[in-house]
């Protein structure tokens, strides 16, 4: 039982990725890149909702950072 809570979490959190993909901030340097992802972290835990759908928030966040650092607008 334990191992298919694990799957499906995981596959959860594959799915949102690949279904919600955050799209790249339009930064011009790293430094505006975090200053987009400590914005995105705050609205995210000032949301009033579960913990589950908490995560996928945060975790879109730190998809976005990364998006935003490794493909910066031309």
């Amino acid at each position: 039982m334990k191992k298919a809570i694990a799957v499906s979490m995981v596959a959860l959190v594959l799915l949102s990725a690949t279904v919600f993909f955050a799209q790249p901030a339009a930064a011009r340097s790293v430094s505006d890149c975090y200053s987009n992802y400590e914005e995105c972290r705050e609205e995210a835990l000032d949301m009033d909702v579960s913990w589950f759908k908490m995560m996928l928030v945060l975790t879109m966040c730190d998809i976005a950072l990364g998006r935003c650092i490794l493909y910066p607008p031309a």
